[in-house]
C-alpha cells in the first residue's frame, strides 16, 4: 500500500517555484542609474540652495528698477538680505564680514542706513540700485 504522507506531500506543502533566470535580482545597471538619478537630484538641490542669495538680491534689484515700493521698504529688504547673507544679527559699519573690503562695507552700510532712516533724498532709487550693484559684485564664497 502507498504511503499517504508521500502521496499527499505535494498538496500539503507545495513545491517551491522555479528560481528566476537572474539570480541577482535587479540588474546592476538599474542600481547605477538609480544612484546617478539620486546624485543628480541632490546636486540640483544643492545648487538651488547655494544660489538663493543671488536670486533674492536679483529680485530686490528688479523691484528697485521697476520702483515697486518705497525706497524705505526696498532698503529694508536689502538690509534683511545682507543680514541673512552674512549671518549677522544687525548691520554694523565697524564689523566687516570676512572676505570683503572694510571701507566698501562701511560705505555700503552707512548709505543703506541713511536710505532707511534719514529723510529720503531725490535720488533714493538710484542709490538703492547702486547698493544692489555693489552687493552683486561681492564674492559668493565670502
Amino acid at each position: 500500500m502507498a504511503d499517504p504522507r508521500s502521496e499527499l506531500a505535494d498538496i500539503i506543502v507545495p513545491v517551491a517555484p522555479a528560481m528566476a533566470a537572474q539570480p541577482g535580482g535587479v540588474p546592476l545597471w538599474v542600481w547605477a542609474a538609480g544612484l546617478l538619478a539620486v546624485a543628480g537630484v541632490v546636486l540640483m538641490m544643492w545648487q538651488w540652495r547655494r544660489r538663493r542669495f543671488v536670486r533674492s538680491l536679483r529680485a530686490i534689484a528688479v523691484a528697485v528698477a521697476r520702483q515697486q515700493g518705497t525706497p524705505a521698504e526696498l532698503s529694508h529688504l536689502l538690509d534683511t538680505w545682507a543680514r541673512a547673507r552674512f549671518k549677522l544679527t544687525r548691520l554694523d559699519a565697524a564689523q566687516c564680514p570676512q572676505g570683503l573690503d572694510a571701507d566698501v562695507w562701511a560705505g555700503w552700510v552707512n548709505a543703506l542706513t541713511q536710505l532707511r532712516f534719514a529723510p529720503l533724498p531725490p535720488s533714493g532709487m538710484a542709490d538703492l540700485a547702486a547698493l544692489c550693484a555693489t552687493a552683486r559684485n561681492w564674492k559668493r564664497d565670502a
